[in-house]
């Protein structure tokens, strides 16, 4: 009697194994967007395990599942949906959802001033913005401006001297390629050959346009090689100068150090004429600038390196 009695219930614990292996089957189908085109990479998941898939390439996918049970389908950019499995073959149509639409810039020491509707982050800094740096020339309004961007005067250092190297993003001078009014501005003919920043290239003299004639410097960084060529590796820098202006503008500024030396006196003028009828003009700006020499030497003292006295003649 026992013995029958454990028959019976083996053959009822095989009778629920087989219903279980029956029940599961193999579940297929591809993932749509919401414009008939399939996704690839989406994640399937069956609701409360941990056994899933991903789509292919093609979107398509396949899963062992059973009847009832409930399909967890995921992808970036797209509403979660949720599908309870009836048959063998299940396509699904997913729906965008939030997705990225701007940009934005951490840290960049001022105030919003990107384009958010580029696919690279472009610096826009208008003239307004630039002077109240302080700086009396374009080369240092952008170092105080553009956190990559650095220009400090050279002394001592020949031609090097009569402007000075400008570098973005660590690069050297000639990896910046400067544009005015999307066009390239000329690079100087003087090799740097100096111990200064920039030794062995050449750069552009961004002391020869004057603050008053710009209304306001793009400054691109990220990509710039892809679009301009080779010689914007470090970026580039749009200088987009006004164009036919209602009031006539002067600015004047002046400033010395704290030794009391290095007198530096600027002023520029900005105006504009119509011509015709048509909507021409002509704008016209003139700058002037111009500084007293500093000294931090102090006295002189013998040249250890070479053995060359203090009070040496030569």
């Amino acid at each position: 009697m026992n013995k029958l009695l454990s028959i019976k219930l083996l053959t009822l614990l095989m009778f629920f194994g087989a219903s279980n292996v029956v029940l599961a089957q193999q579940v297929s189908g591809t993932i749509f967007d919401d414009s008939s085109q399939p996704l690839p990479g989406v994640s399937i998941v069956i609701k409360g395990t941990s056994i899933g898939t991903t789509a292919d390439f093609d979107g398509k996918y396949s899963i062992k599942a059973n009847k009832g049970d409930v399909l967890v389908i995921t992808y970036v950019g797209f509403n979660s949906k949720e599908i309870t499995v009836t048959g063998n073959v299940l396509n699904v149509t997913m729906q965008a959802g939030v997705a990225l639409d701007e940009v934005i810039l951490v840290g960049n020491r001022s105030k919003p001033r990107t384009i958010l509707d580029s696919p690279v982050p472009i610096d826009n800094i208008g003239v307004d913005e630039l002077r109240n740096t302080g700086q009396p020339t374009i080369d240092k309004m952008l170092t105080y401006k553009v956190p990559s961007f650095n220009s400090t005067n050279q002394a001592i250092s020949d031609a090097t001297a009569h402007f000075d190297p400008a570098d973005l993003r660590g690069l050297g001078p000639s990896r910046t390629l400067v544009l005015v009014n999307g066009k390239r501005k000329n690079q100087s003919a003087l090799v740097y050959i100096n111990d200064t920043p920039g030794k062995g290239e050449v750069g552009v003299d961004l002391k020869s346009i004057p603050a008053a004639a710009i209304e306001r410097i793009e400054v691109l960084r990220d990509g710039a090689s892809a679009q301009y060529g080779s010689d914007a590796i470090a970026g580039v820098i749009n200088m987009v100068l006004k164009k036919n202006v209602e009031y006539t503008t002067v600015n004047a500024s002046t400033g010395v150090t704290t030794e009391g030396d290095g007198f530096n006196f600027g002023v520029d003028l900005n105006t504009a004429i119509n011509i015709g009828d048509n909507g021409g003009y002509l704008n016209f700006t003139v700058g002037y600038y111009e500084q007293d020499k500093t000294n931090r030497a102090g006295t002189p003292g013998d040249d250890v390196l070479f053995g060359v006295a203090a009070n040496d003649p030569t």
